[in-house]
C-alpha cells in the first residue's frame, strides 16, 4: 500500500489437499497468472502462460538441484542448475554453460537482503517455500511465512504438536527447517 492506494491485488486456488493450485495477481495494472503441479507435497511444475519450468530436487529433501524451462516457440528447453547452502535454501542458479543468472544475499531469517544477480526469476527460498512477489510472503504448503519477521502469520495447524509458539519457523534457521509449515525438524 502506498499514499492509502492498494498497489497490489490476488487470488490464489488450492485443491482438496491444501495445495495451492493457482494464483492470479494485478500490481500496479500489471497482470499475470501461474498453474502449479505437485508431486506429493513438492511443487514439481509451474505454469504460466506460454511458458512452464520442471522441479528437480534432492532425494527425499525439499532442496532444489536443477530447473527446467520450457517456452513456447523455442525449440530448446533451458536447463538451470541450483547451488544451495546447507540447509537447502538457493543461493545462486546457474545456466548450462555455468554463468550466474540468479544470485542472493540473505538476512538470517530468509529475507533477501540483495539480489546480486537478476536475470532470471527464481522464487524458491527456504526449503519448501516459494517466494510471491504480489505479497512478499513465502507460501509454504500449509501456511505463509513471512521473512521479514521471521514468523508464520498464521498459527500452526498443529496446534501444540508443533511446540509452544504457534507461529515460529524453527528455533535455529541455519541449521533447521520447516519444508511444510508444521514442525521443525535437523536438516542435515
Amino acid at each position: 500500500m502506498a499514499n492509502s492506494q492498494v498497489e497490489s491485488t490476488s487470488s490464489y486456488q488450492y485443491d482438496s489437499l491444501g495445495r495451492r493450485v493457482g494464483k492470479q495477481w494485478e500490481i500496479k495494472g500489471q497482470t499475470g497468472q501461474k498453474r502449479f503441479l505437485w508431486q506429493g507435497l513438492r511443487m514439481l511444475r509451474e505454469e504460466s502462460p506460454g511458458q512452464s519450468s520442471l522441479y528437480l530436487y534432492e532425494p527425499g529433501s525439499y532442496a532444489p538441484l536443477a530447473r527446467v524451462d520450457e517456452k513456447e516457440g523455442e525449440v530448446e528447453n533451458k536447463v538451470y542448475y541450483f547451488h544451495t547452502d546447507q540447509i537447502g535454501t538457493p543461493l545462486e542458479m546457474t545456466d548450462a554453460e555455468g554463468q550466474i543468472v540468479w544470485q542472493a544475499k540473505y538476512r538470517p531469517w530468509g529475507a533477501i537482503e540483495k539480489l546480486v544477480v537478476n536475470e532470471v526469476e527464481q522464487n524458491l527460498r527456504f526449503q519448501g517455500q516459494y517466494f510471491d512477489v504480489e505479497t512478499g510472503l513465502h507460501y509454504n504448503t500449509f501456511r505463509y511465512y513471512d521473512p521479514e519477521i521471521g514468523r508464520f502469520i498464521t498459527q500452526d495447524p498443529i496446534g501444540l504438536s508443533g511446540g509452544d509458539n504457534l507461529y515460529q519457523y524453527a528455533v535455529n534457521s541455519t541449521s533447521r527447517i520447516d519444508h511444510l509449515g508444521l514442525c521443525s525438524k535437523e536438516a542435515l
